[in-house]
């Protein structure tokens, strides 16, 4: 990956964090940072809902960038999951949850954004898991970050699944981890030797 495009990638990366974590000052009062889903915080019809898809849409468009310059490094697999993770980011901003407040919603809509949800939680795990695959079984600091997100990923979409009242806390959690891969991986690949080469930090 050139310099530029990782560039770009870090830029719409940070960007992307800076909406999601600022959604909940453009919601109503009654949007609860630890009770409710990231993910609904682009509900339909929500007056601010705009801020959040906004971070859903460049999220996806940096890790769509992301995959397309990754080259041999990331492998055909891990190329491929995170392209449709990328995919999925996008489909959030545009299919978006019913309101958390109970409000009328779309059910099409609403079964359409939990499908894009489920199904970038699943790609990011085999993207992560064919990068991981590709890398080997050296040791390392990104090896530590690999294993984080592939371990972390099930667990706290299962916690999100079990424990509604946190729901918010462990979605974030779940963003957390994989801004931090992919903002680690955009300065790898940028690296003189990153493009086309398995190489640990």
């Amino acid at each position: 990956m050139h310099r530029s495009s990782a560039l770009v990638v870090l830029v719409l990366l940070g960007a992307s964090a800076v909406c999601l974590a600022l959604a909940p000052l453009a919601l109503p009062d009654s949007y609860d940072v630890v009770r409710h889903a990231l993910t609904r915080a682009g509900a339909q019809g929500v007056p601010g809902a705009w801020v959040a898809r906004t971070g859903y849409a460049l999220l996806g468009v940096a890790v769509l960038l992301e995959a397309a310059r990754a080259g041999d490094a990331w492998g055909p697999v891990g190329r491929g999951g995170h392209a449709v993770f990328g995919t999925a980011m996008v489909a959030l901003a545009v299919f978006s949850a019913s309101p958390w407040y109970g409000g009328a919603g779309d059910r099409v809509e609403a079964g359409l954004h939990t499908w894009a949800a489920t199904t970038a939680v699943l790609a990011f795990f085999v993207g992560v898991l064919g990068v991981r695959i590709r890398r080997g079984t050296r040791p390392g600091r990104i090896a530590v970050l690999d294993v984080v997100a592939l371990a972390g990923v099930p667990v706290l979409a299962l916690a999100a699944e079990t424990m509604p009242g946190g729901a918010g806390v462990t979605e974030r959690l779940l963003f957390a981890i994989g801004f931090a891969w992919y903002a680690t991986e955009a300065v790898r690949l940028a690296r003189p030797d990153g493009p086309g080469r398995v190489r640990e930090l």
